[in-house]
């Protein structure tokens, strides 16, 4: 990474306001960042973020692909009339608190062939055939990386987040159409576009530690991975990263739930010191906002502020002491 790899990146995912619609205009209308009322809201909650210790927020920029670019018979275009200015919008306020952000591109609902992405609109269908995704890479993407070249509140460019719940190698489900291969190629492709066009860290959000390998050669600053111990049955957090083989970049665990009803030995506190003491460069919790009441991370609810300041003080007292 571009800071020391001694630095514990300690971050919170910050995913949306609206899932799919904080960057660009959807089909029905713009809700994105740069909007003055929005402003005004996140200029309070990235004050509260960096008053707890967090230096890194991670967002979702495109969702499920319902927005921020233009099509012509289901091929990208461009950027629309309010992408950059909303990702504009999104740093200027990072920068001014002293954070940085680590921009998800993908989220793996955008690369399921479901029923409902097909029936919607285009935008959402680009990403099921080589020609719309070589399009969305040269017409969206790297207008984007070139537009943000080496901004000093980017922590990374995130190419996926979980994108193996969409691959069929990985996941047995009926939108898991997606082969592994193919996702790698593309993958490849905008690692390598973001280190030509916007000189900053690229990396990718596994959906498990276990899973992190299969991304070890598509030129990755840091390597991420999520925690959820209700997926990883009884198989500790701190037991598995002491099984990790050795890894050619620095890790950082990009999500870790606040709160995890499945496992009464689960306490956020001992994960993130369970990533410190094993040398991670740093990991984010999610979430810091409130999830949908009819979200899947309902149960996990939101990050307890005090809980999160707490570990930061004590962590910084504790490296001053040493």
């Amino acid at each position: 990474m571009r800071a020391s790899p001694a630095s514990f990146h300690l971050g919170v995912n910050f995913p949306w306001l609206n899932y799919a619609q904080d960057f660009g205009r959807t089909p029905a209308e713009h809700l994105g960042v740069s909007r003055p009322a929005v402003q005004r809201s996140l200029d309070q909650e990235f004050a509260k973020i960096r008053d707890c210790g967090a230096s890194v927020v991670r967002w979702f920029v495109f969702g499920d692909g319902r927005g921020g670019f233009l099509t012509e018979k289901g091929i990208p275009r461009r950027p629309d009339e309010f992408l950059l200015q909303d990702v504009a919008a999104a740093l200027q306020l990072a920068h001014r608190h002293g954070l940085k952000l680590c921009f998800s591109l993908i989220d793996y609902l955008w690369l399921q062939d479901r029923p409902e992405n097909r029936a919607s609109n285009a935008p959402r269908q680009v990403l099921q055939f080589a020609a719309g995704r070589e399009a969305l890479l040269d017409r969206v993407f790297i207008p984007l990386f070139r537009e943000f070249w080496g901004h000093p509140a980017l922590f990374a460019w995130e190419i996926a987040n979980e994108p193996e719940w969409a691959i069929r190698e990985f996941h047995h489900d009926s939108a898991a159409r997606m082969h592994y291969a193919d996702f790698r190629v593309f993958a490849e492709e905008i690692a390598r576009a973001v280190h030509e066009f916007g000189d900053v860290d690229v990396t990718l959000g596994s959906a498990r530690l276990q899973w992190i390998r299969a991304w070890s050669e598509l030129g990755l600053d840091f390597y991420q991975a999520h925690f959820y111990p209700s997926l990883e049955g009884k198989s500790g957090l701190a037991s598995q990263l002491a099984k990790l083989p050795p890894l050619d970049q620095p890790l950082w665990l990009g999500e870790l739930p606040a709160n995890e009803s499945s496992s009464s030995n689960y306490l956020l506190q001992n994960a993130l010191t369970d990533c410190k003491q094993a040398g991670l460069c740093g990991a984010a919790v999610w979430r810091w906002s409130e999830p949908e009441k009819t979200g899947a991370d309902a149960a996990i609810g939101r990050l307890e502020p005090s809980i999160l300041l707490h570990w930061s003080q004590e962590k910084r007292a504790a490296s001053v002491k040493a």
